[in-house]
């Protein structure tokens, strides 16, 4: 019972990749060393991101950093590599998250949405990304039925895009995860995935139902402050 109520007050150590598993060293909270045999005990957040019937068995092997998560950090996560890169943005909406210094220099970005933004929004934002040094094109279409062939993009970013499956006119079972499919789908090989969501608990779709476990870079989330988690993940 101590366990699980210690671990419902934090958000566990930082995730890096060694090539081949996903690492996950000890990490200082409130000044106490977290490890991730703790973790695996009982890792339980009182939001709901880690959840646990009583089993050890229930807790994942990834942990997820403390830490409020930026956007614009996950998208450089997600895009450092050399030399430019294809990048698909799921869910871009009105286009509007260019402004943000989202893209870097160099990159082509295809921006997906079902809904078209208006001309004035595209206008503005395809001249902001040319200002900045990168390619905008916006695609029609839908998230569940990507019409790009298999190991077409570099990265792939979505930001407060999952939780509209609840949203639907029609529910989808299973929508999240086979928008997240799709997005593996059309990855290259070891590309990159940068999520930025406020589903408490999409890593449970992303990485224990889709890109697994050795997948992740990283993944973070500060329930105290934020409902948001953010992340990055490969496919591997």
């Amino acid at each position: 019972a101590h366990v699980f109520a210690h671990a419902r007050a934090i958000a566990v150590a930082s995730v890096r990749h060694t090539g081949s598993v996903a690492a996950a060293p000890a990490a200082a909270l409130d000044g106490n060393p977290v490890s991730r045999r703790l973790l695996l005990r009982g890792a339980v957040w009182a939001t709901g991101v880690y959840s646990s019937v009583g089993s050890a068995a229930c807790a994942s092997a990834y942990t997820v950093s403390q830490v409020k998560p930026s956007e614009k950090e996950t998208y450089e996560v997600a895009q450092k590599g050399d030399g430019a890169l294809r990048v698909l943005w799921v869910g871009a909406g009105s286009l509007s998250g260019v402004f943000k210094g989202l893209f870097p220099a160099g990159n082509e970005v295809v921006a997906v949405d079902l809904v078209r933004p208006d001309r004035t929004d595209y206008s503005a934002a395809t001249t902001y990304a040319a200002e900045h040094g990168y390619n905008l094109r916006f695609e029609q279409g839908d998230a569940t039925k990507l019409k790009f062939p298999d190991g077409s993009f570099d990265v792939v970013v979505s930001s407060m895009f999952l939780c509209q499956g609840s949203e639907l006119d029609v529910p989808v079972p299973n929508w999240e995860e086979i928008v997240v499919s799709e997005i593996q789908r059309v990855l290259k090989p070891g590309g990159r995935f940068g999520f930025y969501e406020h589903i408490e608990d999409i890593d449970k779709v992303i990485v224990d139902k889709v890109f697994g476990e050795r997948s992740v870079i990283r993944v973070q989330a500060y329930p105290e402050r934020t409902n948001v988690i953010a992340g990055v993940v490969r496919k591997v």
